[in-house]
């Protein structure tokens, strides 16, 4: 049997728990007002945060009351929680409110401001790729000239001392510089 002492102060743990288990599911609900989410990613969190909470609720049932499980440790929880929710809670709610709002307005001013700066950097970006093109083709067309340049040379080294065979020195000058 817990002394009545004890099973008080067990009460008053389990609301400073529930007031501190508030303030965990507040980093979910302030993380939802600055991120949109769609349906199913907010049921998994909500589904994340009940499987913490109950592992956090088991281990201080765990280690405060033996194991058991007593009516007024989950009421302290929900109580505190509660008491969180609807009075600090709120206050919370409102702050990360008005910040994520001054941070939406100075992303939209920086976005203002940097605009013509991107814009032009955009239009340099475009103009480089234009040039950078040009430039491309036109190393494709020398390298396919020098391909076909090299295709017409009519002296190669495989037969190059059957054709001069019999032909005087000044004709081989004339074949080997490809005239």
């Amino acid at each position: 049997m817990i002394a009545v002492n004890t099973q008080t102060m067990i009460f008053f743990q389990s609301l400073l728990l529930g007031a501190a288990l508030g303030m965990v599911y507040d980093l979910f609900r302030v993380f939802r007002v600055a991120v949109p989410l769609p349906a199913g990613v907010i049921v998994a969190e909500d589904v994340l945060y009940f499987v913490f909470s109950g592992f956090v609720s088991f281990f201080f049932a765990m280690t405060v009351n033996f194991g058991q499980i007593r009516f007024f440790i989950l009421l302290g929880e929900a109580m505190g929680f509660l008491l969180y929710y609807l009075t600090l809670g709120v206050l919370v709610m409102r702050c990360a409110q008005k910040i994520i709002d001054a941070v939406r307005w100075l992303l939209r001013l920086m976005g203002k401001l940097f605009s013509p700066v991107i814009r032009l950097f955009c239009w340099l970006g475009r103009r480089a790729k234009r040039i950078l093109g040009k430039w491309n083709q036109n190393f494709k067309k020398a390298a396919q000239k020098n391909r076909k340049h090299l295709q017409r040379k009519r002296i190669l080294l495989y037969n190059y001392f059957n054709k001069t065979k019999g032909i005087s020195p000044k004709k081989r000058e004339k074949i080997k510089r490809g005239k």
